[in-house]
């Protein structure tokens, strides 16, 4: 079963029993709660293929705690999206727990860059093993990895930045994301018109690159006009409202709007209240609770998932395979592009895990 010369990792035997690598770690070590059955596959899958435990690592593990830095934003901004990565951190760090994994957050805001920069100074500061970060402000992250010492290992998550070469990836291909919106949108739209694209975020390179996306795949069709706006301060009822009237005012030809990020319900609130006589198409970003209700109205029409849950996961267990086990990391690990709808979001909701157990 494969290539005997292959030094084969417990990452392998994850993906081959289609679980996590937590499970496996579990099952191997009998820790925890794991399913009979799955034990019992799991077991199958090491005698096929002739896996050994990585000896060195797991002595080295018992014998020195490892600490690995995550730079985040605040768990409460973006509409609290950073809760989910933050819960799929906490997870591994459970799992890994027996290796003597730990976690230390540096959150920051992520409106300000000079808050920023004090975190940074304090994690070059710190004594740690490799550090997991989220690069919304990405100028002021790539000074960071310049300053960080050459043996501390990074990995990006959320964001890709191009001029920085990091351990490994984990997210969504920006670009791409924004172009399945187009086409989404063109699917709903049919007639021609105008069609508003909501920049969200200032600085923030995976947004424009969504943007960017959106607006190659409807080049070459001259029916539609796709016009781009700027609202950084969606709190800012009265500047939102402004802008949002401005819209529907100077287009009276709108026939949909796709927002760039998690804030899709404030558009999805505006287009309620306000838009009763026709049906504006509206696309965006994530599964938090009020996007999520108003899908189930019909007043979103799609969102995209971008498991955030599984983006925290998989970064720590990325750090803790190169650090401690000393096992090759994939360089990108891409997130697929999931479109929900109100007929299938409720499959979605409740399952945060980042494999089948």
């Amino acid at each position: 079963m494969g290539d005997s010369k292959k030094i084969i990792t417990i990452k392998d035997i994850a993906e081959l029993a289609n679980v996590s690598i937590g499970t496996v770690d579990r099952a191997i070590h009998n820790r925890g709660r794991v399913a009979t059955t799955t034990i019992q596959k799991i077991k199958k899958i090491i005698d096929e293929v002739g896996y050994k435990p990585n000896i060195f690592a797991s002595r080295l593990s018992r014998a020195k705690y490892f600490t690995f830095a995550v730079l985040m934003p605040r768990k409460s901004q973006d509409n609290k999206y950073w809760e989910s990565s933050v819960q799929g951190i906490d997870k591994a760090e459970r799992e890994l727990s027996h290796y003597h994994v730990k976690i230390r957050y540096f959150f920051y805001d992520r409106y300000s860059a000079n808050h920023l920069q004090s975190v940074c100074n304090k994690i070059i500061k710190a004594d740690i093993d490799g550090v997991l970060i989220a690069p919304v402000l990405y100028k002021q992250i790539l000074e960071l990895i310049d300053k960080l010492p050459a043996h501390i290992p990074y990995v990006l998550f959320n964001t890709n930045l191009p001029e920085s070469a990091p351990l490994s990836f984990i997210g969504q291909d920006s670009f791409q994301s924004g172009y399945v919106c187009a086409k989404l949108m063109k699917f709903l739209v049919h007639k021609p018109g105008t069609i508003a694209v909501i920049l969200t975020l200032p600085n923030d390179l995976h947004i424009r690159r969504r943007a960017e996306g959106f607006r190659e795949y409807f080049k070459g069709k001259p029916d539609f006009i796709v016009k781009e706006y700027e609202l950084f301060n969606f709190k800012n009822s009265s500047i939102a409202s402004r802008l949002m009237k401005r819209i529907f005012t100077g287009n009276r030809d709108i026939k949909g709007i796709f927002v760039t990020n998690v804030s899709t319900h404030y558009l999805a609130e505006y287009i309620k209240q306000n838009v009763k006589n026709r049906k504006v198409f509206l696309i965006g970003y994530d599964l938090i609770d009020k996007n999520v209700r108003y899908l189930e109205e019909g007043v979103i029409d799609f969102l995209i998932s971008q498991k955030p849950y599984r983006q925290g996961y998989e970064g720590i267990y990325t750090l803790y395979r190169h650090v401690v086990l000393h096992e090759p990391c994939k360089k990108n690990i891409m997130l697929p592009i999931d479109i929900i709808t109100k007929e299938n979001v409720r499959y979605y909701l409740g399952f945060s895990e980042p494999e089948n157990e």
